[in-house]
């Protein structure tokens, strides 16, 4: 028989963890190694490295960030909107070729499941339910709703709707946020009354004729909706968290979702697949990321809360998983679980300087998901056929975030940009006396002529421009520690078709430091280096040399430093494909 390729993904699974902690079953497996990871070593990035086996010069994603060259306005990497009057569309902005393309090339089925940076999903023999990226039906990568009647004071930058309620004779009448429409150029979201009963220690809540309970403290079950827009049903499917019923009230729901079934926008290949799952497994969450770290951090759930919202969508990728790999009888299976990086976001212990400390140190929650981890991978190794190569890996590891560092803050004080005040967005930013600029979470680019609507510097000057950053940035101190492990030139890491959206300088941040929030969205700010106070506690958006991945595999690697490039070619030939010269990474066996 041929061989099947069987892929797990574990987003941010570091190897320090790995070797404090037991974990029997994976590290019963031919191999374990670190894995070195992507410059620089964020989500889209790495992940779309692991499935093109290239440089991201190949596939055009280098942050999590990119920016409108004509407005300077900052857009996400994942995919990119086209707003119609009702519905938009929504194109990928990884633009490589990942194996299961290959693999459907050669006539070899394939199966990919919740992959970052798959929305929408492509054609393919085989089915896809896409992964990090995946919007709500708003078009909006989350948005959920938090109803109250208390003080709405700190709430001004919340990233969520808040809704105020009155309660009136144990009654309240609201409504849920749903799609957006355009009205005379103007985004609008369709609302759907809905009425709230409130009982002593629960609430009913009434949506199309039909009654939910929901007790106190507790989570609803997935609800299924829909909203009249125009001519056509648009459906959503959430979650509703009761917090408190007395002397405040307070309920937060999930961003409203697509459902699997009527999809507003496409989620899974073939469509009909979404119902498949949804019959065999039961509704699920569909947007890309639904362990709302936002409504966490925000003070909208608890962390506790937080932890059983994680838990619940763990069990429906694990589901998913069993689901296919009962059936799994050729080509190859990917199913990728994310729910460790979003906790070590959360639950991190950042009070610590070192981060072997924290990892002689872990947090209860973070030792319990591996635990649970290498629980599941041994039930898996304990039912695979001598024919099935199993592959583990993880895109990246994880690092303490106690210091955040704003780029453009610095560029101003060094002189390279000229800015009149703070705020986001460049919004106080003279264009035409600015040199350079910070978007994202390690990029840098300069205002070129020619390139940038707004450029001033020329192509001649642009090697001395980077050079001279550089050089300035080698020396930003904070105390007695170095805040930047490493400096790339863009020109000299990346190659390939789309080198040319590259930024023109990497940064690799020292352990205990990363990019400003605000800086990612444009942003300048009084400080250049300041603590970080907020519940993200954890992060890897550092120099890839500190946080590498991780390789398990039940067969042996040739390679003694492999990569995460490495990945699709290996899959590649273990399936006995030809791999196309293009490709960057090696293959491992």
């Amino acid at each position: 028989m041929k061989n099947k390729v069987l892929i797990i993904g574990i987003d941010a699974m570091d190897s320090r963890i790995v070797d404090e902690l037991e974990l029997p079953n994976l590290k019963s497996l031919e191999t374990y190694t670190k894995l070195q990871t992507t410059i620089p070593p964020e989500t889209p990035v790495a992940w779309s490295a692991a499935s093109t086996g290239t440089n991201p010069g190949k596939y055009g994603i280098f942050d999590f960030i990119n920016r409108d060259l004509q407005t300077y306005m900052p857009r996400l990497n994942l995919a990119i909107e086209k707003r119609g009057i009702v519905k938009t569309e929504f194109f990928s902005l990884m633009k490589g070729i990942p194996f299961w393309r290959i693999l459907s090339e050669n006539n070899i089925p394939s199966t990919i499941i919740r992959w970052p940076v798959t929305f929408p999903p492509e054609k393919i023999n085989g089915k896809m339910l896409s992964g990090l990226g995946t919007v709500d039906i708003k078009g909006m990568l989350n948005k959920y709703s938090f109803y109250t009647d208390g003080n709405f004071n700190g709430d001004e930058e919340s990233t969520g709707n808040i809704i105020p309620i009155e309660i009136q004779n144990n009654v309240i009448e609201t409504y849920i946020s749903g799609p957006l429409i355009n009205k005379g150029g103007e985004l609008k979201d369709v609302k759907k009354l809905i009425s709230i009963i409130l009982k002593e220690d629960k609430l009913i809540i009434k949506i199309d004729n039909k009654d939910y309970e929901i007790g106190l403290k507790c989570w609803s079950e997935m609800i299924k909706t829909k909203f009249k827009v125009y001519f056509m049903s648009v459906y959503g499917i959430f979650k509703i968290y009761l917090e408190s019923i007395k002397p405040t009230f307070k309920m937060y729901m999930t961003s409203v979702q697509i459902d699997p079934e009527n999809q507003i926008y496409d989620i899974t290949y073939p469509k009909d697949y979404g119902k498949e799952l949804e019959d065999n497994i039961g509704l699920f969450h569909t947007l890309g990321m639904p362990e709302d770290t936002k409504a966490v951090t925000e003070n909208k759930i608890s962390e506790s809360v937080f932890i059983e919202q994680v838990k619940q969508i763990e069990e429906e990728r694990k589901k998913m998983f069993i689901y296919e790999f009962k059936r799994f009888n050729e080509g190859a299976l990917a199913c990728v679980f994310d729910a460790g990086d979003r906790l070590k976001h959360i639950f991190w212990n950042n009070r610590l300087d070192d981060d072997r400390d924290v990892i002689k140190n872990l947090s209860k929650e973070i030792k319990d998901y591996y635990a649970e981890k290498d629980k599941f991978i041994g039930n898996v190794i304990s039912q695979l056929d001598k024919n099935t190569k199993f592959i583990i890996f993880s895109d990246h590891g994880f690092s303490t975030f106690k210091r955040q560092v704003n780029i453009n803050s610095w560029l101003v004080k060094e002189g390279f940009m000229k800015s009149d005040g703070k705020g986001i967005l460049f919004e106080s930013v003279d264009w035409n006396s600015t040199q350079a600029y910070s978007l994202g979470f390690t990029s840098i680019y300069l205002n070129l002529k020619g390139r940038e609507r707004k450029g001033i510097v020329n192509y001649g000057e642009k090697n001395d421009i980077i050079n001279e950053i550089i050089r300035k940035l080698k020396n930003i101190k904070d105390g007695s520690k170095t805040v930047l492990t490493n400096i790339y030139k863009g020109s000299e890491i990346y190659h390939g078709k789309y080198i040319d959206l590259a930024p023109d300088i990497v940064l690799g941040f020292s352990p205990g430091y990363r990019m400003s929030w605000k800086n990612a969205s444009g942003g300048i700010e009084d400080e250049i280096i300041y603590d970080n106070t907020e519940k993200w506690r954890g992060d890897h958006l550092i120099d890839r040399t500190h946080v590498p991945g991780v390789l398990f595999t039940n067969f042996k690697i040739k390679r003694d430093n492999p990569a995460i490039l490495d990945i699709a070619p290996t899959v590649l030939k273990l399936l006995d494909v030809k791999i196309p010269d293009y490709i960057d990474g090696d293959v491992l066996i």
